[in-house]
């Protein structure tokens, strides 16, 4: 026999079918998202086993996750083999992916604050613009960028990919931070502006404050650019004191350390996804609340 409870004048009926309905519905959803997660997480659980395996195989027959002969020494060679030169790689991808993210946010907030809060001549033609760029892989501009670096004479140089990675960034940096800033009460700011307060403090100290969860997410998404970029990087650096990690691991690859010995490209590809994850766990509650907020503000 079914119940009927009233809630905020709306009368619910709960019963035994009423329950069953819903039993089924949450299993199937967490079923569902139990597939997505299997999905996501084996790549992982299948790159590390083969990094610890001390066979030269990538695929085996076995249905064993943990092979039968484990081994470090492919973490060992990475880090500190004689043909590698993981740590000095690994300050130029610091380096280059840090200078990105800030100089794309630097660049990029100020410049959507513009487009969002200013009215001037050519501000729709310039977001148009803006996001036809974007519509086109930035690959399709490395002869522009090729150009441009010789001419600068930033070829070889650590200051050219920066260069390079924060003018591919700065479209995705403005349209992201330009629609948040378009839900922030302007109220907030024409009572800073009634108390007395300039608009530079009115940018730096409220509606930066105010605008952390996107600003997460877009300098997630600038790092990432500047850390895992390969093409653009082979191209522009020849020099081996010069290269990113991904540059450096395809040099080792190119040398035939990596040609036939997929454990130790295995453990190369997890020992450069670390550092991202870090930066993740640390902006971690800032990014959920940035992917989510500007929907329900």
């Amino acid at each position: 026999m079914e119940k009927v409870i009233y809630k905020n004048s709306y009368a619910v009926k709960t019963g035994p079918k009423r329950r069953t309905r819903k039993f089924i519905k949450l299993s199937l959803a967490y079923c569902v998202l139990a597939a997505f997660i299997v999905a996501a997480i084996l790549p992982i659980v299948w790159i590390f086993t083969t990094s610890i395996n001390a066979s030269n195989t990538l695929l085996t027959t076995s249905l064993d996750i943990i092979p039968e002969k484990m081994t470090l020494n492919h973490y060992k060679n990475i880090l500190f083999g004689p043909n590698s030169n993981f740590f000095l790689w690994l300050k130029n991808s610091i380096i280059v992916a840090g200078a990105t993210t800030g100089l794309s946010l630097m660049l990029g907030t100020t410049a959507a604050y513009a487009f969002s809060r200013f009215r001037f001549k050519g501000r729709k033609t310039l977001l148009n613009i803006f996001l036809l760029l974007n519509a086109f892989p930035n690959i399709l501009a490395i002869v522009a960028y090729y150009k441009i670096i010789t001419t600068l004479n930033l070829v070889n140089t650590l200051i050219g990919l920066v260069i390079v990675y924060t003018g591919g960034q700065l479209v995705f940096t403005i349209w992201n931070l330009k629609g948040y800033f378009d839900t922030l009460p302007y109220e907030i700011e024409e009572a800073a502006l009634i108390d007395g307060a300039s608009v530079l403090k009115i940018f730096t100290k409220i509606v930066l404050p105010l605008s952390r969860p996107a600003i997460a997410v877009t300098a997630m998404f600038s790092f990432m650019a500047g850390w895992n970029e390969y093409i653009f990087a082979m191209t522009f650096t020849t020099n081996k004191g010069i290269f990113t990690l991904p540059v450096g691991l395809w040099s080792l690859q190119n040398a035939g350390n990596y040609a036939q010995n997929w454990p130790l490209f295995a453990a190369g590809s997890l020992i450069v996804a670390v550092p991202v994850m870090i930066v993740f766990l640390l902006l971690q509650k800032s990014l959920i609340s940035g992917l989510t907020l500007g929907s329900t503000k």
